[in-house]
């Protein structure tokens, strides 16, 4: 059996190794909007290998054993339900980097780790918190990614007439006008889909963006010139999610589980 101190210090490691892979996948997310694939092989690969130790050690414990199973199995579900349903409709949601890391973390936490330094007992708030690790760290990197949209709607208060804000109240959370050189090097989607017809140019809303190509690009330079466009366009940006993901999973870690903290406030209300 697993002493105290032992459990303890195999959680501390399991957060550690975490923190340094979730970190460096910022980084590629951030520049690329990509993380190599390699990342979350390695990460599911020590969490496999931490997990059956743990399994061993405890005798094959089935508290481990069935957490192990249900928070694998649930976060896979869940993942991939969402990216292929997003993918379906063609929104831009849940990547296939961001899916990996959810489901390698869930194989690197069997349950909800609990650790102890010095005479700091982690997470803070300890009470009202879900079983399934994988699904809390999802959780926090939602409620945290609501920040985005409060953002981009406060951006466009002060950059947007008002009237214009009015007539696209939807966009005015999701995306922002940039000009048309902007559009190069920049990690956004058009909102719009644009097509001429009789001498004139029509757009279209594109559910979930429209990546802005050569042809498309060489287009609206072409349209702008002849005066069938103004100088800016509306672009949503392509968010960095594992970003989110990582300081939701530090959160739980650290502090709490805030989407059960927020359903568990509400209920109580």
């Amino acid at each position: 059996m697993l002493t105290f101190d032992e459990q303890n210090w195999l959680n501390i490691l399991r957060i550690a190794i975490c923190v340094v892979i979730l970190a460096y996948s910022c980084v590629t997310d951030w520049k690329t909007r990509r993380a190599p694939n390699e990342l979350w092989y390695i990460l599911g690969g020590i969490g496999l290998i931490l997990g059956i130790f743990e399994l061993y050690m405890t005798g094959f414990d089935q508290f481990v054993l069935f957490s192990w199973i249900l928070d694998f199995v649930f976060v896979f579900v869940l993942v991939y339900f969402l990216y292929y349903f997003f993918g379906y409709f063609g929104m831009v949601g849940l990547g296939g980097a961001d899916a990996k890391a959810l489901i390698a973390i869930a194989l690197m936490f069997p349950y909800y780790p609990t650790i102890s330094i010095g005479s700091l007992d982690l997470p803070l708030v300890y009470s009202f918190r879900s079983v399934i690790f994988g699904f809390t760290v999802f959780g926090n990197a939602l409620a945290l990614n609501l920040v985005v949209p409060i953002a981009i709607f406060i951006y466009n208060l002060f950059s947007v007439p008002l009237s214009e804000l009015k007539a696209n109240p939807f966009s005015s959370f999701t995306g922002y006008k940039t000009s048309l050189e902007g559009l190069k090097g920049k990690h956004v989607r058009l909102m719009h889909r644009y097509s001429e017809e009789n001498d004139a140019v029509k757009t279209k809303k594109a559910f979930g963006g429209a990546e802005s190509d050569d042809k498309t690009y060489a287009n609206l330079k072409k349209w702008k010139s002849e005066g069938k466009i103004g100088d800016k366009v509306w672009v949503t940006p392509k968010i960095p999610f594992l970003i989110p993901i990582t300081i939701g999973f530090l959160v739980a870690v650290f502090f709490c589980d805030i989407l059960t903290q927020l359903i568990s406030i509400f209920l109580m209300h």
